[in-house]
């Protein structure tokens, strides 16, 4: 018993670990109120990601998607990237949802969601949706 509860705290501190490990490495913002005051200094869109520390498709969104040179590059230049934890709950109240991941795109004028994706999206499927945008 013993070991399942060790094992299951070492996993859940590495995915936590793992969130903002990405976030440091690829650049997003970790706080709405930050991303939102740099999106309208900017005058870009946000692009915000919702996740959890233990949503294996969050995980391989970050990885498989996110992380992408050719992803990378578009988000920052068109965005304002933002990845936060719904388990810590510092977001307004409009962006609670009970799946993960949820891909926003926030208007820098007013915070409004101009669009809404939800689920896991492919590099090709993601890169359409932002030439699109």
């Amino acid at each position: 018993m013993r070991y399942i509860l060790i094992l299951t705290l070492f996993v859940t501190l590495s995915w936590a670990q793992n969130l903002e490990a990405f976030a440091k490495k690829y650049h997003y913002e970790t706080d709405y109120k930050v991303a939102l005051q740099k999106a309208k200094a900017q005058k870009k869109e946000i692009f915000f990601v919702m996740a959890t520390n233990y949503c294996p498709w969050c995980r391989k969104y970050e990885k498989r998607t996110l992380s992408s040179l050719a992803v990378d590059k578009a988000i920052h230049k068109d965005y304002i990237p933002l990845i936060l934890n719904r388990q810590k709950g510092n977001f307004p109240d409009r962006f609670q949802t009970p799946i993960v991941p949820v891909t926003y795109f926030v208007d820098y004028k007013d915070g409004s969601i101009v669009a809404k994706e939800v689920g896991f999206k492919a590099k090709k499927e993601l890169l359409e949706l932002l030439n699109i945008r």
